[in-house]
This record gives C-alpha cells, structure tokens and sequence, in this order.
C-alpha cells in the first residue's frame, strides 16, 4: 500500500476538513468516526482527532499498536506525553497545542517518532486544527503516513535518482546543495522537487536531513565517539546546530537518544 498523504484522496480530505465548520466537538468526531473502519485496515497510517486539550478522542489501530496499548478504549483521553518517550512526547504536545491554540498548520513534517512500545519510524505528519461554526478551534486531525523504509528497491528503477541518493551518502560529512543534485540528475530543481516527492514521498531536502539523522543514530550506537564528533561526520559545522536539528526530528537531544536506545553495559 502506498503512502495516503501525498495522495489525492487525502489531499482532498484535508482540504475539506479546513473548510467544514461543525456546531460541536461532538457533532465532528460522529461524522470523522465513521472513517476510522477505513484507517484501521491501513498499517502504514497513523490516524487521529484531539480535542482541544490535545487528548485523544479518537485513534485508529496503528497508532494502538505501536504505542502499546492493549485497546483504543485504554489510549482514549491521553496527552501525548502519555503516549511516547517523555521528552518527544512534551514536544509533541507543544506541538499540538501551537495548532490549537493558534491555528497552525502542520503540513508534509518529515518526523522520526520513537513510541512508547520502543518502535522507531520514519513519516510524514500532517495536522489540522478543526474551527466549529463560532470559528473557534473544537480539535484536531492529526495523519502520520510512513516512509517506505525499502527505498533501495524503488531506487533501482529510477537511476537518476538512485544517483542523487548515492551522491548523498557518499557526501553526508559535508555540504550538500539542491543546485548540485539536480544538476546531477539533469533535472531543474523543481523537477526533481517534482520526482522525489512523486516517486520517494518526500522532497530532496527531507531526504537529506533523512539521511544524515540516519547516519546519526549508527554513530551514536559507538559509545567512543562524541557528539561533536558525530555532527561533524554528519556534515553539521558545530555540535549545537546538530543537536537542534536532531531534536527536531526525534523530540530528544543525542545525549538523551543515545541513553535511550543504544545503552552501555
């Protein structure tokens, strides 16, 4: 199954969502529960509505799964510090609440979650506050759709950009601009915008910063070396720019991922 959030159908869902205005919170998670049948069949998708203290209201069964919990029932009214590690889950629900309380979009956000039941995976979140008939904000819609993690195979049938990612990992210890992997395409930079997001799901600059947090995280599995020593065979020019990017992504500093997942014994 291919990822739904480039998709039209969800590109239609959510252009929808932003214009429909329902008289309650209620009267909108009744209409969007009788699409959570359909999300449940989708492995690859995580789905859900909050409501406007960033609780879950309602979840599909992915989103069950991965955080290891025995049923929705269990999972319904938590935050998301409930839910994942409790630094990335603080930030997640930082997060939700900047779209709750100030309207933000969330739109094609390149994320790495880590759930409470230890699984990591890479995917594209979207977010949407939800405006009742008052235009205030009632809830929110949140869809995480994974990343093909078998890349490898779908490059192989797309040589320019099975180039591209070569180019990349070859180069992850420096610099790397959009300018020079179109060129080695022999595409224009929307072109390969274009391509990238058509075949990868995910634009050029996500697959880099996707690859270099990759790279990442093998390092920090040594113990030996530093975190200044990791941003910088990461291409990052200092620790600190490093450490933030890789909070972006992960809701937690190297230190505390390291501690983590890849503790010494």
């Amino acid at each position: 199954m291919r990822p739904l959030v480039l998709d039209a159908p969800t590109r239609g869902l959510a252009k929808h969502l932003q214009t429909y205005r329902p008289a309650t919170f209620d009267e909108f998670a009744g209409n969007i529960s009788l699409l959570i049948p359909l999300f449940d069949t989708m492995t690859n998708v995580v789905f859900f509505v909050k409501d406007d203290k960033a609780c879950y209201r309602l979840v599909n069964r992915t989103l069950i799964k991965r955080s290891g919990f025995k049923n929705k029932q269990a999972l319904i009214g938590l935050t998301p510090e409930q839910v994942f590690l409790s630094s990335q889950g603080k930030d997640y629900l930082n997060q939700d609440l900047r779209v709750l309380k100030e309207g933000r979009d969330i739109a094609d956000k390149l994320e790495l979650h880590s759930y409470a039941s230890g699984q990591l995976g890479w995917c594209i979140t979207q977010k949407i506050p939800i405006y009742d008939t008052k235009k205030h904000i009632v809830a929110m819609v949140g869809i995480s759709v994974d990343i093909d993690e078998d890349n490898e195979r779908i490059l192989r049938k797309h040589a320019r950009l099975a180039s591209v990612a070569q180019y990349v990992r070859d180069h992850l210890d420096q610099k790397i601009h959009i300018v020079q992997l179109a060129k080695l395409a022999n595409l224009s930079q929307s072109q390969l915008e274009r391509t990238f997001k058509a075949v990868l799901n995910m634009s050029p600059i996500q697959f880099v910063q996707k690859m270099r947090l990759e790279h990442a995280i093998r390092l920090l599995a040594n113990h030996k070396l530093t975190v200044t020593q990791i941003s910088l065979n990461c291409g990052y020019g200092d620790h600190s720019a490093f450490s933030r990017q890789f909070k972006q992504f992960t809701g937690m500093s190297p230190i505390k991922f390291r501690k983590i997942h890849f503790k010494q014994f």
